[in-house]
């Protein structure tokens, strides 16, 4: 019996030491991944209303704490606090919104998202949609001995009125807590 336990060890370490044998000598070139420039630079004909929206935003937003297995349930509202929001023009047509270092004292972490947006357009407003979005956050204080949370997932649903020109963003992180961010603000 333990004979046999002993060659199907070996088999499987000889195995897991050959295994980089079975992947071709390209898979670390990025250099013969497609140039995103040509996808992501695509004129959405959107280019108008990404510049009217375009600036800074004087915000308040509000982080609220959702069931952690649905994700769709409010359970508890946070904190809230002020934060610029930067949305930014794309030659695409689309708009990269963003805000840096957000914390309030009862979160002291800080968080930071930048996620790019496609634009969809009414009489009176414009709508925001975006997904994979970044999120960090910091410890302001120094590590806390735990890996921060982030992610490379957020996504983003919004509208902004043209006639009062108010902001409003619904953000989730896609953090491991079940945390989501909305955001009410308007143009300076």
């Amino acid at each position: 019996m333990n004979l046999k336990l002993c060659f199907f060890v070996l088999a499987v370490v000889l195995t897991a030491c050959s295994k980089d044998e079975y992947y071709s000598p390209d898979i670390g070139d990025s250099n013969l991944l497609p140039d995103r420039g040509d996808y992501l630079d695509e004129d959405y004909g959107t280019q108008r209303y990404a510049h009217e929206i375009s600036g800074v935003y004087d915000s308040q937003i509000g982080l609220i704490y959702y069931d952690a297995e649905t994700r769709t349930i409010p359970q508890l509202y946070l904190t809230r606090g002020q934060q610029d929001i930067h949305i930014d023009s794309l030659g695409s047509g689309a708009v990269q919104v963003s805000f840096e270092r957000f914390n309030t004292s009862f979160m002291p972490l800080e968080m930071s998202i930048r996620i790019k947006s496609l634009l969809e357009v009414t009489a009176d407003t414009i709508y925001l949609r975006g997904t994979d979005g970044l999120v960090r956050t910091a410890d302001p204080d120094g590590e806390i001995g735990t890996p921060l949370p982030e992610s490379d997932d957020a996504e983003l649903v919004g509208k902004y009125v043209r006639a009062t020109s108010e902001l409003e963003l619904f953000i989730d992180p896609m953090l491991p807590v079940p945390m989501k961010a909305n955001i009410e603000g308007s143009k300076r």
